[in-house]
């Protein structure tokens, strides 16, 4: 599987927020979504804006021309963080909801999906959960990431390490509902991208641009979702494997004019 083939996933995903049956699981989440982050993300940027008015000031007068320099600068990294941090977070809080999309968009795309028969106190427990389980696998991670500027001749490659593994990273988050809704682990998850790192990274890579958009999160991260189950999937068909716990399509088949038992065009693998 190729970059091309992640990206062409994340596309998808974005394609699907457009069907009928894939809106009513997207505004609940994102609209709770919204109404926990942006508080934090506006109290966020409040501190951010004062910490940089201080450190420009602390300048010594003869290096006030860096100003007009590092000002631009410093505004567009706040921008880009906070959107990042405002998909992920996103991410977290709409957890309970978002395997829900994620199956269906596998049921619109493929004509079948996982059934999900929690009640929605074991979705929230259950979510909670796995995104521990995440955070313990990216936590040391940044933090190496963050010592590497430090280090002599490695923190030349600093900026590009960054990206690969932010593309990373955000892969893993949103692939990974597909797995949990089969009841996998999330080393399963790790272990399955691992094996298609250059569609993981495409996939990644595409989301990580997107999300460095303004509030485009509330878009981006339902489509990363549904975008993530579909890149499950087709690495799931280019394998010969049977996805587990699959209920049978129903006889009229797929929403959206799709055939059951038979993918798109978009989503066959390829």
């Amino acid at each position: 599987m190729s970059l091309a083939t992640g990206a062409a996933s994340f596309i998808d995903g974005l394609r699907l927020l457009r069907h009928r049956g894939v809106r009513r699981y997207v505004w609940v989440p994102m609209a709770v979504a919204a109404i926990v982050v942006v508080p934090l993300l506006l109290y966020g940027y409040r501190q951010a804006e004062a910490l940089s008015a201080w450190a420009l000031d602390a300048l010594p007068s003869w290096l006030d021309w860096l100003v007009m320099v590092l000002w631009p600068i410093v505004a567009l990294l706040a921008v880009v963080v906070a959107s990042w941090l405002f998909g992920l977070l996103a991410a977290l809080v709409a957890s309970p909801w978002l395997g829900l999309l994620a199956a269906q968009a596998e049921r619109i795309e493929f004509g079948s999906a996982v059934e999900v028969n929690e009640g929605f106190g074991a979705l929230i427990v259950n979510a909670g959960r796995r995104e521990l389980q995440k955070l313990r696998y990216h936590l040391p991670r940044l933090a190496a990431l963050l010592l590497l500027p430090l280090l002599p001749v490695v923190k030349l490659a600093a900026p590009l390490l960054w990206l690969v593994f932010g593309a990373w990273l955000l892969a893993l988050q949103f692939v990974d509902y597909a797995a949990e809704n089969r009841g996998l682990p999330f080393a399963a998850t790790r272990a399955l991208l691992a094996e298609h790192r250059a569609a993981a990274l495409g996939f990644g890579a595409l989301a990580a641009l997107a999300l460095a958009v303004p509030l485009a999160a509330l878009v981006v991260v339902p489509a990363a979702v549904c975008g993530g189950a579909v890149l499950w999937r087709r690495l799931e068909l280019s394998a010969g494997g049977v996805p587990p716990r699959m209920k049978e399509p129903s006889a009229g088949g797929a929403r959206g004019g799709l055939q059951a038992n038979a993918p798109s065009s978009a989503g066959a693998a390829p």
